[in-house]
């Protein structure tokens, strides 16, 4: 079988490896801890925390991962095709904005370490938080939810702040921030789009949906990209422009 130039049987592979994964936490997210009674709209969306590395790292083949696992959680829901086609575009843009970004201004996405024990132990903060995050979620405590996304985000400036500050802000306004409001615009927007959220609920929807992505993206992704994102970029697998 032959591919287009610069393109091997490795990013097919990473490709459907990857919507596992994303389909496997994307289902578990909107059923363990939903927003309210929104169906498909999770406080605490685990499979966010993936897309953004999976694009920076893969490319649009991450963004794709993103995008299939979110129809395949749509129709697991019940939703129509049609539908969740233009839903899981919110999943799709989640990963391929902070990469359109990225790519654009050549900027890589290791986030360089000046201090790496005191990073490491503040990304062990930043997995306690995300565990209380999900826990005060699960239990409705919404003073405490509100709590833990603000410790995170204190957590990310402080280690802005010890830093390389050009690559941590990067990640903290393209890959955190921006990600998730697209996200949330997208994701949200379509359900009230096909009437399955009254638009008088689309602010407890996007509030929801945007915070808990910030969360998860604040936590585990950045866990993930200061730990994976070194041996990624050394290996076979990495996609240095979009595609290849």
């Amino acid at each position: 079988m032959s591919f287009p130039k610069g393109i091997t049987w490795r990013q097919p592979a990473v490709f459907a490896a990857a919507t596992l994964v994303c389909t496997v936490l994307a289902i578990w997210a909107v059923v363990a801890a939903p927003v309210g009674s929104f169906a498909g709209v999770s406080g605490l969306y685990i499979a966010a925390a993936v897309y953004v590395p999976l694009a920076l790292w893969f490319g649009v083949w991450g963004c794709f991962a993103g995008y299939l696992s979110c129809i395949f959680m749509g129709l697991y829901l019940g939703y129509s095709v049609p539908f969740v086609m233009v839903w899981a575009l919110a999943d799709f843009f989640e990963g391929f904005i902070p990469l359109l970004i990225y790519r654009s201004i050549k900027a890589k996405p290791t986030l360089q370490l000046n201090r790496p024990k005191m990073t490491y132990g503040l990304n062990a903060l930043l997995a306690v938080d995300l565990v209380g995050s999900g826990a005060a979620l699960m239990l409705s405590y919404t003073t405490i939810f509100v709590a833990t996304f603000i410790v995170g985000i204190l957590l990310l400036v402080v280690q802005a702040s010890v830093e390389d500050r050009k690559t941590w802000i990067t990640w903290l306004i393209v890959g955190v921030f921006l990600a998730s409001l697209v996200s949330g615009v997208f994701g949200v927007g379509a359900l009230v789009a096909f009437g399955f959220v009254p638009a008088s609920a689309f602010t407890t929807a996007f509030s929801g949906r945007v915070f808990g992505d910030i969360i998860v993206l604040a936590t585990l992704g950045t866990i993930l990209t200061v730990a994976l994102t070194p041996i990624i970029m050394k290996s076979r697998v990495y996609v240095r422009r979009f595609f290849s």
